[in-house]
């Protein structure tokens, strides 16, 4: 099956004779019925209950449901879905010969009619026509505004339109917490209610994995993604790897079993796969696609006929391609209609030279790596560049392309991200380059985060109709949802991503915390304008509760870098607008997370109790001061800097460091980091906040210990860094033998000319347990050269 996708059609009555206005009702009564066929679907069914709902909130008028038969002569009618009327009234009408979702809306005398594709073309048009023609707006699952209209007219209408983009999902909270999680954070009232809010924004990718039978029902995708063995394995290591290790990658000279891939041109394991991929979609008899993908991890095999495919197609994906084909052609026997899908990610995201996918392959390319605060069509970001150049390859080759976009923070869903503005961009680009699908991949785990309930709006109404005006329909939910405040939060998104852009940095998906793009002076400006929503809907308690939550970012950002921007206004004069109290602050902010369950801060992290412990105001609390290293007696205070657990930036990744009391500590207290990561998980604030001022010369010391039970090898990198050069000062490796034991040792860096925006960093060394466990950092402090 090959997926195709049409334009809009759009027939205004000054193009074709399409008689008078109706008046659906008047003064809150209507002559008018509404009529499905005798034998209507579910979906039909779902959409006359759906306009009979709606039409009696706005106007007060009941418009009866009934079957063609039960209609009573004479009555005007709205007839929705596919009825002996409907081809009456739309002569050569054939709704099986639409294209997936297109809808059908006409006035024919007295008549309206709603109809589309068999699926969900109905259901479609209906919600089409109460947005467009009635006014409706479903803001989100629970919020909308109903205009009162008692009187209700309709004007001449012709419309005919069939959605370019064919498979659309876009994962907030409000419309999916994601296919193949455990659900946990999400009630099955709220599930039933995401489904039934992406019908109407029409949405149907599979992540939509709610939208209920009745309602159209998602697209069927079997084992989502990374399916290789990692998720909803196809061929799991638990079950095949013992007996046919030579079906799984070889790395550097072993098969492996864990973070391995498939050796994908062992013909055995082929047929085994084509096996497995009938038997799933046997199982699952309404699916559409059946994902084979590699796990999420690198790994490809090194095997001699892999090596040598992928050498003369130029990239790992040659490898893929020739596989995924074989299986696809195979599958295509018994099952025509069923598309193979899998990815273009990592190591594979590089277009083969030669081989072609097939027409009944899915290639979903995904955008991971790119900076999201410059299109990705004209973004001059090394990354971006290099996404572009294989997304217009993969278009070139691939009749079934299918995007992976990210449009979050992964790392911090209660911080601003300042990609507002290429969101729309992007998503033509992708419709321009004949995407097939959209996946736009959100925050799916935060009822909170970065107007998220914005940008579910938004970008499903984009995946409906690429050419949308979207400032236009960012004016409308801006005003619509907030009203007074709106011009105040207009304002400040475009402050976001101002301050994204003028920051010269490639903001990734990723992205640990606010401090490289923004300043204090743009928190200044978010802060007034936070101040002036709320003054403007200070009377109405909904809209004051809406602005208020959406202030939780920008309260985050102030109270991450409370001590960091208090110190950095006290240097530069310039204006704090933070908080009075930190303290009372972190107090509210929590208290309001929980009213609002906030479920996710990160992807996979649910908001623990203490969140914010770790804060610099807090630790100080916490952590005494140290003794005086004995290089620093005698030196007055201007002449040295001691950097203590409390001077070093939180992280909010789990399992990278934790505070332990340590009597060998200066101060009794020490920042361990396992060896199970290479992270700069002790990374001071800004030297600039203690003193440092540019090209002033400092000798930099570390004092750090290591547990381990050999002398061998690195047990951890020290350093510092220069963020306004961006480039290292000093970086030096750290022996295990010279740090290992209990004691602490100090590690000289030497002297060096630093800046106001180098910090130092210390990290471990990955290594294995029973070799060196953890490193400890007690404290860096800083010596002034004269």
């Amino acid at each position: 099956m090959v997926i195709r996708c049409f334009g809009l059609l759009l027939l205004p009555a000054a193009m074709t004779a399409l008689g008078q206005e109706l008046t659906l009702s008047r003064d809150g009564k209507s002559d008018y019925v509404i009529v499905v066929a005798n034998e209507a679907t579910p979906v039909e069914r779902t959409a006359s209950h759906e306009l009979s709902d709606h039409l009696a909130k706005v106007t007060g008028a009941a418009l009866p449901v009934v079957s063609e038969a039960e209609a009573p002569p004479g009555a005007p009618r709205v007839v929705v879905g596919d009825a002996p009327l409907t081809r009456k009234l739309l002569p050569g009408f054939d709704p099986a010969r639409l294209a997936p979702d297109a809808i059908r809306i006409k006035t024919v005398g007295p008549d309206l009619v709603l109809t589309g594709h068999p699926r969900r073309g109905t259901l479609y048009a209906v919600y089409t026509f109460l947005e467009d023609t009635v006014g409706v707006r479903w803001w989100t699952q629970t919020e909308a505004r109903i205009p009162h209209r008692p009187t209700l007219t309709v004007p001449p209408l012709d419309v005919a339109y069939a959605p370019k983009v064919a498979d659309r999902a876009t994962r907030y909270l409000e419309l999916s917490d994601g296919c193949f999680t455990n659900h946990s954070l999400v009630t099955e009232d709220e599930q039933r209610a995401m489904g039934v809010f992406s019908a109407r924004l029409r949405l149907n990718g599979h992540d939509h994995y709610t939208i209920p039978p009745e309602y159209g029902g998602p697209n069927g995708l079997i084992g989502w993604v990374h399916t290789f063995y990692q998720i909803n394995g196809l061929l799991p290591v638990d079950k095949y790897f013992d007996e046919h290790p030579d079906w799984y990658s070889l790395i550097d000279g072993e098969r492996r079993k864990k973070h391995s891939q498939l050796c994908l041109t062992h013909e055995e394991m082929r047929a085994e796969m084509v096996r497995v991929v009938k038997e799933r979609i046997r199982a699952n008899p309404g699916a559409t696609m059946i994902s084979i993908s590699q796990n999420d991890w690198h790994g490809y095999c090194e095997c001699d006929k892999c090596k040598a495919i992928d050498e003369r197609e130029e990239s790992h994906a040659g490898t893929l391609i020739h596989f995924i084909n074989a299986v696809a052609e195979e599958v295509e026997k018994e099952f025509p209609d069923v598309l193979i899908e899998t990815l273009a990610y990592h190591y594979t995201r590089k277009p083969p030279k030669h081989v072609r996918p097939r027409h009944n392959v899915v290639v979903r390319l995904c955008s991971i790596e790119c900076s999201f605060v410059e299109t990705l069509a004209e973004g001059a970001y090394e990354a971006n560049v290099a996404f572009r150049d294989d997304l217009e390859a993969w278009a070139r080759i691939s009749p079934q392309l299918y995007i992976w976009d990210y449009v979050t923070n992964f790392r911090g869903y209660l911080l601003p991200h300042p990609n507002f503005h290429v969101l729309a961009p992007n998503l033509r680009y992708f419709v321009d380059h004949g995407a097939i699908g959209i996946f736009e991949q959100g925050d799916s785990g935060c009822r909170v985060g970065d107007f998220v309930r914005l940008r579910a709006w938004y970008l499903a109404h984009l995946l409906w109709n690429p050419d949308a005006d979207e400032k236009q329909l960012f004016d409308e939910f801006m005003h619509g949802y907030y009203e007074a405040a709106a011009p105040f939060l207009i304002e400040y998104l475009d402050l976001v991503s101002d301050a994204g852009r003028r920051a010269g940095i490639p903001i990734r998906c990723y992205m640990n915390d606010t401090r490289a793009w923004l300043t204090v002076a743009d928190l200044n400006r978010a802060t007034t304008l936070f101040d002036q929503a709320a003054a403007a809907v200070a009377d109405d308690p909904v809209l004051a509760e809406r602005v208020r939550r959406e202030r939780l970012p920008l309260d985050h950002v102030w109270l991450r870098r409370y001590d960091s921007l208090r110190r950095e206004t006290r240097r530069t004069g310039v204006e704090f607008r933070g908080p009075d109290d930190p303290v009372a602050a972190l107090a509210e902010f929590r208290e309001l997370l929980e009213q609002h369950n906030v479920g996710e801060y990160r992807q996979g992290h649910r908001m623990p109790e203490d969140y914010g412990d770790d804060f610099a105001f807090v630790l100080k609390k916490k952590v005494p001061p140290g003794d005086t290293p004995e290089p620093c007696r005698g030196l007055a205070p201007e002449d040295w800097i001691d950097l203590q657990d409390a001077d070093y930036i939180p992280r909010d990744r789990p399992n990278l460091y934790r505070i332990e009391k340590d009597d060998a500590a200066s101060n009794g207290l020490t920042r361990r980091m396992p060896n199970t990561h290479h992270i700069w998980a002790c990374h001071s604030y800004p030297l600039g906040d203690y003193g440092v001022t540019d090209a002033s010369r400092w000798r930099v010391f570390l004092r750090v210990r290591c547990d381990a039970s050999t002398d061998e090898g690195a047990a951890m990198t020290v350093g510092v860094y220069d963020d306004a050069a961006r480039r290292s000062v000093v970086t030096k490796s750290v022996p295990v033998k010279t740090i290992r034991g209990h004691e602490y040792r100090l590690i000289d860096l030497g002297v060096h000319a630093l800046g106001e925006l180098t910090y130092a960093w210390a990290a471990p060394v990955v290594r294995q347990p029973d070799e060196v466990e953890a490193v400890y950092v007690d404290r860096v402090f800083l010596i002034r050269e004269k």
